[in-house]
């Protein structure tokens, strides 16, 4: 996470009285981000995880994809390749990826919003079926609500996925369409 709460190391180039925030999207405008905090700072999030989970993630990412910045993205890139683990990544952006990087073919970000449907869900394997994607992550937040969602701007829309996903028709299409359901431990 590097766009709120705080830090597991200093960060003074990229926090505000201590505390991480969205203006890393000014930063990375003006190729201004602190890019040797953000390594330090992604290598104790790992090691964090370990010691907190005693195991490897399944996969890197970051809130807000800022991992996918252009500046950022070749820091994460090789570092998941290093640890061996996957990555999201949104292949329609123009990166080089390490030729041992883990990661789906296919990212969608399109079933977000107030229109979530199980139609928009199927729709987004269908597009990806035309693009001849064979494995696909789909961003999405289900969620129950407690104090934390409560707060977000996307409280209710959570509670909708939350329906459409785990409902047992959308189950059956996902495997009609020749689909199943996987995680990043499948890559």
């Amino acid at each position: 996470v590097l766009t709120m709460g705080k830090p597991l190391t200093a960060m003074p180039g990229l926090t505000r009285d201590g505390v991480l925030g969205k203006w890393i999207w000014q930063l990375a405008e003006e190729d201004a981000l602190p890019l040797e905090e953000i390594t330090q700072e992604l290598v104790s999030q790992y090691l964090r995880f370990i010691e907190l989970f005693g195991r490897k993630p399944t996969h890197l990412d970051s809130h807000h994809h800022v991992h996918m910045f252009p500046q950022i993205f070749p820091i994460v890139a090789r570092f998941a390749a290093e640890q061996g683990i996957a990555l999201r990544a949104d292949r329609q952006m123009a990166f080089d990826l390490p030729v041992n990087l883990r990661t789906t073919q296919g990212f969608s970000s399109a079933f977000y919003g107030e229109e979530i449907s199980e139609s928009l869900f199927l729709q987004v394997l269908d597009d990806a079926g035309h693009r001849g994607d064979r494995s696909l992550e789909v961003m999405c937040h289900p969620a129950f609500i407690d104090n934390t969602i409560r707060q977000s701007a996307y409280c209710f829309p959570c509670l909708t996925e939350l329906d459409v996903l785990t409902s047992a028709s959308l189950k059956g299409a996902i495997a009609q369409r020749g689909y199943r359901l996987g995680s990043y431990r499948d890559v």
